[in-house]
């Protein structure tokens, strides 16, 4: 044995082997090859496997008997299987023309025969989930000398081709690629009997009012000869659009797919088209437009898009105001609900904060705010934000605008959703005081860790990585945080026996405008506490990016996005003193400020943060105006001076390599 817990050994290879229960089931037995004969490294693999094997368990305990539909996903069944309904009883009737029939000679009478046989399995079907074999009969009341016709529901659905139930329900599950299971299949099931029915209703209406299964048929040109009296004005309905053609039957999710199709600015089909003068969509843009239309599919239970109403885009503006941004689909759980599901979740939350905050008021013994139990929220904390709000309306009205151009659609009006922002941009951000930036920069990952896992935890381990540069360059250049998470090695320069670092767009993030690029001054602070050895000690280690750590394997994802999520989310939660609005983009803030108060030229200012002049200042990125840069580098506090500089430490080679994805459970992942 080798002595590592669920490790054996050999031949001197190391192989992993766990027995794994789920509930009173038979166990699962896993054994595989660690592929290594380094007893070091087996002790590191194992733990990392046993605690993926526990949670892929407990995955699986949670969602055993969970096996179900979505609400969207019952909405697709049942209007893929209508689709078909409608086609197998037009085929259907059009043969009684033509063909003979044996029980009937009457083609009136044959068709009331399977239209009232076709709905009773249907409804045999929805109610007991299954059909079984039984006689229809087909008696006229006003024929007393017609014989009564008689026939098994099996022999009547083979000979109008009457696809079986379980049949259909595979098919429908297919159709939207949902793997099958045996309460899935029972839905689909249910669901394909329940359109059964609605087509043979829509149909039944069809035949008495022709006109209901086409939609109107304009008429242009047509003038009366001689009217007798001047016409009456009348108070009409709004016309309602035409929906024939290939794009009437389109869902919001799969005109997303033609709208990228038909746009090459977006990236395309697959995102990777190109156009002159400018670059594609990023996959992050690409995943907000198909979030927004997924979203209006769920409220619209299904319908083509052609059918949006005003009072759908009322509906989902009433989900945006009950939704909890922060904690929107921020979970692989929520990212398999619908809207509507994730606002019944959200609504309870709420209600537990509310008893929370009713028992708190009864205890006037309690001093401060009442205590919100974990995952609770209070009704203030609910909506989306504006910004975002603007930004999901306006790719609504992107989307509509373009569809209306191949599909006719109803009037909506987006200036009902869309506000302006009347915030003061400089009231949005709080900047850091030099005496919150000493204690941001006195905390373990610029004084000492205790371990690479544990940066947070004081210690005597210093390294130079994104954990302790990021801040700084934010503290010392107030440059964005993509800014600066997306640097690469070749961005920091000697110029003139100076470092600058030039901010430019790169192969792995762009920049947020025109006027963002600039070259920048390296502090005199950062060249104290080693960022240019870091730089050296990098490139010569074969790196190309100032923080490859931060880099997705799948290239999905950005760096700043990761960043934020990994490491200051954890340096925010140590400092007492954050507000709301107060993060990585203070930063800026505090530098724009701390120059203002120092008489820095506004020119001058706008050129350090990257934004838009009222006229291109002469000479700029000069030597001269280089020299402006770096004086007004020094107006910026000094926040850093008690920390001492070591020598270059580097993450080793294997954190610096790109993340791999997490491994996740197939039944939720995305």
């Amino acid at each position: 044995m080798s002595g590592i817990q669920n490790v054996t050994r050999k031949h001197g290879t190391y192989y992993y082997r766990r027995l794994v229960r789920l509930g009173a089931d038979k166990p699962f037995r896993i054994r595989f090859s660690l592929r290594t004969t380094c007893r070091k490294r087996a002790s590191q693999l194992a733990p990392a496997l046993t605690l993926i094997c526990e949670r892929i368990a407990m995955d699986m305990i949670a969602n055993r008997g969970r096996d179900d539909l979505t609400a969207a996903q019952r909405a697709e069944i049942f209007r893929r299987q209508v689709m078909i309904e409608r086609d197998r009883l037009a085929v259907m009737h059009a043969r009684l023309h033509i063909v003979p029939v044996e029980d009937n000679e009457d083609t009136e009478k044959a068709l009331a025969l399977r239209l009232d046989a076709g709905e009773l399995a249907a409804m045999d079907g929805a109610v007991r989930g299954k059909i079984e074999d039984f006689l229809v009969a087909h008696i006229d009341p006003e024929a007393a000398d017609e014989p009564i016709v008689v026939m098994a529901w099996s022999d009547l659905a083979a000979s109008i081709e009457h696809e079986g139930t379980e049949d259909a329900a595979v098919a429908r599950l297919a159709d939207i690629g949902v793997e099958q299971f045996k309460l899935r299949a029972a839905m689909a099931g249910k669901v394909v009997n329940q359109a059964r029915i609605q087509a043979i209703r829509e149909f039944r209406d069809a035949l008495t009012n022709p006109g209901a299964a086409y939609p109107p048929v304009p008429i242009t040109g047509y003038q009366p000869s001689s009217p007798a009296q001047p016409a009456t004005p009348m108070n009409h309905p709004a016309p309602q659009p035409v929906t024939t053609g290939p794009f009437a039957l389109m869902t919001p999710t799969e005109a997303v797919e033609k709208f990228f199709a038909h746009n090459p600015r977006t990236g395309g089909v697959d995102g990777t088209a190109r156009r002159k003068g400018g670059d594609p969509w990023t996959e992050k843009t690409r995943e907000q437009f198909k979030l927004l239309a997924l979203l209006l599919e769920q409220v619209m239970d299904g319908r083509p898009l052609a059918t949006v109403t005003h009072d759908d885009l009322v509906q989902l503006n009433d989900c945006f105001a009950k939704l909890h941004g922060p904690s929107f689909r921020k979970s692989p759980q929520h990212r398999t609900m619908t809207i509507h599901e994730i606002v019944a979740e959200t609504e309870a939350r709420v209600q537990q904060g509310e008893k929370a905050v009713a028992r708190g008021a009864k205890r006037k013994d309690e001093a401060g705010p009442p205590k919100i139990p974990a995952g609770a929220l209070t009704r203030d904390q609910l909506g989306l934000g504006l910004s975002t709000t603007n930004r999901h309306w306006g790719f609504l009205r992107q989307l509509t605008t373009w569809f209306a151009k191949h599909q006719p659609l109803g009037a909506l009006d987006y200036s009902a959703f869309i506000e302006n922002d009347q915030r003061d941009a400089r009231d949005q951000r709080d900047a850091y005081t030099e005496e919150q930036g000493r204690m941001l920069f006195s905390l373990p990952p610029w004084t000492g860790s205790k371990s690479l896992a544990r940066r947070m935890q004081p210690g005597s381990l210093l390294v130079h990585s994104a954990w302790y540069f990021v801040p700084m360059i934010g503290w010392y250049t107030g440059m964005r945080r993509e800014e600066i998470c997306g640097l690469m090695l070749d961005d920091m320069e000697v110029v003139d026996g100076h470092w600058q670092i030039n901010v430019r767009p790169t192969a792995i993030r762009r920049l947020k405008t025109i006027t963002s690029a600039r070259n920048l001054p390296l502090a005199e602070e950062l060249i104290r506490l080693g960022l240019p050895a870091y730089v050296q000690a990098l490139r010569g280690a074969g790196e190309s990016m100032l923080f490859p750590e931060l880099q997705a394997e799948s290239g999905k994802g950005t760096m700043g996005d990761r960043y934020y999520k990994t490491i200051w989310t954890k340096i925010a939660a140590a400092l007492p003193f954050l507000r709301a609005g107060q993060a990585t983009h203070s930063f800026r803030h505090t530098v724009i400020d701390s120059m203002k108060a120092a008489g820095i030229a506004a020119e001058v200012r706008a050129d350090f943060a990257g934004h838009k002049l009222s006229s291109e200042t002469e000479g700029r990125y000069s030597k001269a105006h280089m020299e402006l840069l770096r004086n007004a580098a020094k107006a910026i506090p000094e926040v850093t001076r008690h920390l001492d500089p070591f020598p270059v430490q580097l993450l080793p080679a294997g954190l610096r390599a790109p993340r791999k994805a997490r491994m996740s459970n197939p039944k939720t992942s995305l």
